[in-house]
């Protein structure tokens, strides 16, 4: 009888069990200072608020592969930014209107990949041209149309990113067309900015989360006919893990406006430039702002 008891009990513990159990996660990064960053910011927070099992994927390269990692189950759960998702993810021909709504995004993301496109966390890495601010040259250029105008032809370096991105290197020559004296330099963003404190190149486009852009070393040019799109950042959340595990979507969502441009550019720096780890910075920002 007692033996009896015990296995008519048993569905209903594993039941209980089942419920309570940690969620398992699988976080996607994108490569670069930034993805990792933010990587670490979202396992970390998973980690302290619901103990979940985190696995972190990171340092995946290209616009896409992050993406189709995601659609295939590999990554749960990751960073995206809005020029990204609708110029090469959803293949959009149309601009980006600022007055773009998460509804909008919500509805092209649970219709092309069953994923949910959570609030945005506060910045944008919108493509950003600079100079050096010693360089005589730019002394009364200020933006990318009065650089294009300047038809001696400047040395321009940047990422191969950049070079490849819909809204890359053909806006940029096409929309403000910018001379060139010599060919791109395509390289990653550290030894463009070795390129420019010695000359090689004379603009070097970068992110506006760049840590570096803080310094009086560096001219921002304006992107004056705003070509570039808006690209605020969002996690993109899977539907399955969502409800197989409902308790990670809040705390996911407490992250909604919490980081503007001036922290992000402060935690990449933290990395970038002061070389601490990511474990560090992301906990004592997460600290600091309480979400843990």
């Amino acid at each position: 009888m007692w033996n009896r008891r015990a296995f008519l009990a048993t569905p209903a513990l594993a039941a209980l069990s089942g419920c309570s159990r940690a969620p398992k996660v699988k976080v996607g990064g994108k490569a670069g200072v930034e993805g990792a960053l933010l990587c670490e910011i979202v396992s970390q927070l998973l980690e302290r608020k619901l103990k979940a099992e985190v696995e972190r994927r990171l340092n995946i390269t290209g616009p896409t592969a992050v993406y189709q990692a995601f659609q295939n189950g590999d990554v749960d759960t990751y960073v995206e930014y809005t020029r990204v998702a609708f110029k090469v993810l959803l293949k959009s021909v149309e601009p980006i209107d600022l007055t773009m709504t998460v509804d909008k995004l919500k509805k092209e993301f649970h219709t092309n990949a069953q994923a949910d496109w959570l609030p945005f966390l506060g910045f944008e890495a919108i493509h950003t041209v600079i100079a050096r601010a010693d360089d005589i040259a730019f002394a009364n250029i200020n933006t990318l149309t009065e650089a294009g105008h300047d038809r001696t032809g400047w040395k321009l370096g940047c990422t191969s990113e950049f070079a490849q991105s819909p809204e890359g290197y053909q806006m940029l020559k096409g929309g403000y067309q910018i001379p060139e004296r010599t060919g791109t330099r395509i390289e990653p963003i550290p030894q463009l900015y070795f390129g420019l404190g010695e000359k090689r190149i004379d603009l070097l486009v970068t992110s506006s989360t760049d840590p570096r852009l803080k310094s009086a070393k560096y001219k921002v040019l304006a992107d004056d006919q705003k070509l570039f799109s808006p690209n605020r950042a969002a996690l993109l959340f899977r539907d399955d893990t969502s409800n197989r595990y409902p308790a990670i979507r809040p705390v996911l969502e407490s992250l909604g406006g919490k980081i503007d441009n001036a922290a992000m550019r402060d935690l990449n720096g933290e990395v970038e430039i002061n070389k601490r780890g990511l474990a560090e910075v992301a906990l004592e920002w997460l600290t600091k702002v309480k979400l843990i």
